[in-house]
């Protein structure tokens, strides 16, 4: 009797974390995309229990304990006008549990936030034949070998030859690749696209393995320890937060996840000493993580808008961040401080790579530009163009995605949104490209 008594006892309490858990997941995962810091509708965030009661434009969100009265709630039921979500009825069963949980108080569980979500049925179309931007480059370990994204397909080039000639292609994704990684030894190429990574073998170009269980959006960026153990993914849905998969590629099974960002992650990066990943993201952060035990090390505040790209360099003593805010900012990594600040304001810069050597950091640009930085000097409050030499890449008139650079900078290779990849050479001449 004393046992069922607790049963009955516990039970509600129970319920109870259950319903908020259910309530919360969808606000995470159908109202948080839309009212969240840099992105608040209608003046409304629901990041926070309080900020959600303080409300927007049109008052709180919610009335504790009256679900009909409550703005939150009206506004999901199938004929209210405004509408929310504006493009989606959500189900019924969420309805209800929105519903519950106002009238239970809206207790509020921020765990949820962390959480990778459950990733929901979708169904993908055949990408156009035209699409082909070239948004991942990777050069192998030994620099004889060039991978490019092109559309769902990798080409393979060798740089060994006279016109690096395509030497194959990897086909198994439907979808755009959005990442790519050599294996430390050369012989594995790993590619990131929705849902899944692909290994493939760079000898044969036929696939070795894959993983699709795991993830619930784009994979973004890739990143690899010095000896080849472990790969980090980023991962996430398109208005969700940003998450990090730590992946043994011996088994090549995912071995723990966490929320890196608040939004989508667009840049990982190992240093050279493979004790530190950085990411950067849409949230205007950047981060730096303990490899070893997936915490965070450290924060980079500063960037006005998305951080699209970021590079260490040759002792990870500086980390280089590129934003859509027009500006390159140099850091240091241990006393978190801006060292440098590069760019004329003038266009947002996509991608970034640092010589392995760290005597120059290689920036592109939207505008299908792009620079040679040499000589970085720590910015004291003179003018920009006295913190660094700079050497322009001759433009190419489309969207440059990506950056792929020798060790010594003498040959720069750069992605477009026409599929083709552009060459330069160390003084910033053009020196052709690879066709589509």
């Amino acid at each position: 009797m004393r046992r069922c008594l607790s049963i009955f006892i516990l039970f509600p309490t129970l319920c109870c974390q259950a319903d908020t858990l259910t309530a919360m997941r969808v606000l995470r995962d159908e109202c948080l995309g839309c009212h969240k810091p840099g992105k608040a509708k209608g003046g409304l965030l629901l990041t926070t229990r309080e900020k959600m009661v303080l409300g927007g434009d049109n008052g709180t969100a919610i009335i504790a304990g009256q679900p009909e009265d409550s703005l939150l709630y009206q506004l999901v039921l199938e004929d209210a006008d405004p509408h929310m979500p504006p493009k989606k009825q959500i189900s019924k069963t969420q309805v209800e549990a929105l519903q519950g949980w106002i009238r239970e108080g809206a207790p509020w569980d921020a765990k949820v936030f962390d959480e990778l979500p459950t990733a929901t049925p979708v169904a993908l179309s055949p990408l156009p034949s035209a699409y082909q931007p070239v948004l991942a480059l990777a050069i192998s370990p030994d620099e004889k070998r060039l991978a490019s994204s092109a559309g769902s397909k990798v080409h393979l080039y060798d740089l060994t030859k006279p016109g690096r000639p395509q030497i194959g292609s990897l086909i198994g994704h439907d979808e755009a690749v959005q990442s790519l990684a050599w294996s430390p030894d050369g012989k594995t190429v790993i590619t990131g696209g929705f849902r899944q990574i692909r290994f493939w073998d760079a000898e044969t170009q036929q696939e070795s393995g894959k993983i699709t269980d795991t993830f619930v959006g784009n994979i973004t960026a890739l990143a690899l320890t010095p000896d080849g153990s472990t790969l980090f993914a980023a991962d996430g849905e398109t208005v969700g937060a940003g998450f990090i998969h730590r992946i043994d590629l011996g088994t090549r099974k995912p071995l723990t996840s966490w929320k890196a960002h608040d939004d989508t992650v667009y840049s990982l990066k190992m240093s050279p000493d493979g004790k530190s990943l950085a990411s950067t993201a849409a949230d205007k952060l950047a981060r730096v993580w303990s490899v070893t035990t997936g915490s965070l090390t450290s924060t980079y505040e500063g960037h006005t808008n998305h951080v699209l790209s970021v590079a260490f360099n040759k002792d990870a003593t500086q980390m280089a961040t590129a934003g859509a805010d027009r500006e390159i900012k140099v850091w240091d990594v241990k006393s978190r401080e801006q060292d440098v600040t590069l760019g004329d304001k003038k266009t947002a810069f996509t991608a970034l790579a640092w010589t392995q050597n760290g005597k120059a950091l290689v920036a592109v640009t939207e505008k299908g530009g792009g620079s040679i930085f040499t000589d970085l000097k720590k910015h004291d409050g003179a003018q920009r163009s006295e913190t660094a030499k700079q050497t322009k890449l001759a433009g190419t008139g489309t969207m440059l995605y990506s950056v792929a650079l020798t060790d010594d900078a003498k040959l720069i290779f750069a992605g477009a949104d026409d599929g083709k990849v552009w060459i330069w050479d160390g003084s910033g001449k053009q020196s052709g490209h690879l066709p589509p």
